[in-house]
């Protein structure tokens, strides 16, 4: 199975769909959902061409208008960041002086979150979770990520009861049954494991990650018979996951089995 907090990488589709707020930027002006696609194609080109300046003002004139459009936030850093060894500390330096600016934006926490949490600065990628919860405690996206960071933090029980709450506010897919699977097996639960991780594939039928991860937990229990079956129905659907396969430490108990060899080639 793939570290789990790499795959608050599965959040960025959800991250980078705007809130149609239908909030106006002073009478007689444009409406924010009138104006904002067009300011976002305008600003990313603006930043293609290396005008970062103006890109930037037109990223935080959105901000403005649409507190919690992760796009224009994650727009405003990349244009900004710079790739340097220090890279790191200037993107989430950048952050921490935007949301001095603008302390009511949840995408400014978010992206914060986010880049903590990809720089293994779990602590504080795990505050930055509870702030979001706090200002938005109905978004599961926000419990998913805490659920992710608390794994990360080796704290399996508290990322359970994180993974439950973001499924009972909507996020119910194929990845989280996943994440919740994993964190039951290290809570010595595999049969629970197996079970969620079942019902995802239930509910998500072809997922070849979710079917993947249920062949590992099958490997790591020891059952060599469901881990070959799940594992061949992963890679037919999904042959890119042959080469992960190949390296995966939860399926190191199969490695020598012929089949094995077989599928994966």
């Amino acid at each position: 199975m793939k570290k789990l907090i790499i795959l608050l990488l599965c959040l960025l589709p959800y991250a980078l769909t705007c809130q149609e707020k239908q909030t106006k930027d002073s009478p007689g002006k444009e409406t924010a959902t009138d104006s904002i696609p067009g300011w976002m194609k305008k600003a990313e080109d603006l930043a293609h061409q290396g005008n970062i300046p103006e890109a930037s003002a037109l990223y935080i004139r959105i901000m403005k208008l649409e507190p919690h459009n992760k796009q224009a936030v994650q727009g405003w850093l990349m244009a900004n960041m710079k790739r340097s060894p220090t890279g790191e500390q200037e993107a989430i330096q950048s952050l921490e002086e935007l949301g001095k600016t603008y302390p009511e934006n949840s995408a400014i926490l978010f992206w914060k979150l986010f880049l903590h949490a990809e720089y293994g600065h779990n602590e504080e990628a795990l505050r930055l979770a509870e702030a979001l919860i706090a200002l938005q405690p109905d978004s599961g996206i926000n419990w998913l990520a805490k659920g992710q960071i608390l794994y990360g933090m080796e704290r399996y029980q508290e990322a359970v009861e994180a993974f439950d709450q973001s499924m009972g506010l909507g996020q119910d897919r194929a990845d989280v049954y996943g994440m919740k699977a994993s964190a039951l097996l290290k809570l010595g639960k595999s049969d629970a494991a197996i079970s969620t991780a079942t019902k995802g594939i239930e509910l998500f039928p072809g997922n070849a990650y979710a079917i993947y991860n249920r062949a590992c937990i099958y490997s790591l229990k020891g059952d060599k018979v469901a881990a070959l079956a799940d594992l061949k129905k992963a890679l037919e659907i999904n042959p890119r996951l042959k080469q992960h396969a190949r390296q995966d430490e939860d399926l190191k108990s199969l490695r020598e089995d012929e089949e094995f060899k077989t599928i994966t080639q």
